[in-house]
């Protein structure tokens, strides 16, 4: 009877282990949020090396590029792979970003530089306000932007060299990486009108050619 028992309870052991998918996390395995206004996003850029950590902070500036009005945001995780803000609710999001216009987001607020909007961290993770080892993902609902990011000193400004000897805070560039479209999917029919009110153009894979079909007389 014990024996029964314990391969009846080895047997369910390895049944659940086996219906348990992969951990979503990270900036390429957290699935895509949608912002408040219900329109999803697509990831377009990624980064490694998002610091919050001994007066470091990151800050991420992003143009609209596209046509009409676009919804931008900035996604944060530690070193643990857990999303340390959201999206859906307001952190790191800015709505109806205008053709044209420059939004810029930090993990704090700089001396060295300006910041339209700074993050909020939830509790996840590490459960502390300090990203040591992060990364980045840049959600939007267009492709149609360019961005790029820093690591800068948080306390300091930069000082007129005539009238101070200190020298200029500490200021790095962060690489991002753009991402493709995924392609496959009708971006219309997943976001519907894009803000702004244009419908979005369609997006879909090109069709396969045939093996065996004839071939294309010219």
């Amino acid at each position: 009877m014990t024996r029964s028992f314990a391969r009846v309870g080895l047997g369910f052991l390895l049944w659940t282990l086996g219906q348990a998918g992969p951990v979503a996390a990270g900036p390429t395995d957290t699935p895509l949020p949608t912002f408040s206004d219900t329109h999803h996003a697509v990831s377009v850029y990624i980064a490694a090396g998002v610091i919050k950590n001994n007066n470091l902070e990151t800050d991420v500036i992003c143009t609209n590029l596209d046509t009409v009005a676009v919804d931008i945001g900035l996604e944060v995780f530690d070193e643990t792979g857990a999303l340390r803000n959201s999206v859906a609710a307001g952190s790191g999001a800015f709505l109806n970003v205008g053709v044209g216009k420059t939004v810029t987001v930090g993990t704090a607020g700089t001396a060295e530089l300006h910041e339209d909007q700074v993050l909020t961290l939830n509790a996840a993770g590490n459960a502390t306000t300090v990203l040591r080892n992060g990364s980045g993902r840049v959600v939007a609902t267009s492709k149609n932007l360019i961005c790029t990011a820093v690591v800068v000193d948080k306390l300091h400004m930069v000082q007129d060299p005539a009238t101070s000897s200190l020298p200029p805070p500490s200021l790095a560039q962060l690489q991002l990486i753009k991402l493709p479209w995924a392609g496959g999917w009708d971006e219309a029919t997943l976001n519907g009108p894009r803000p702004g009110g244009r419908a979005r153009p369609r997006r879909t894979r090109p069709r396969r050619r045939d093996r065996h079909a004839a071939p294309d007389l010219q």
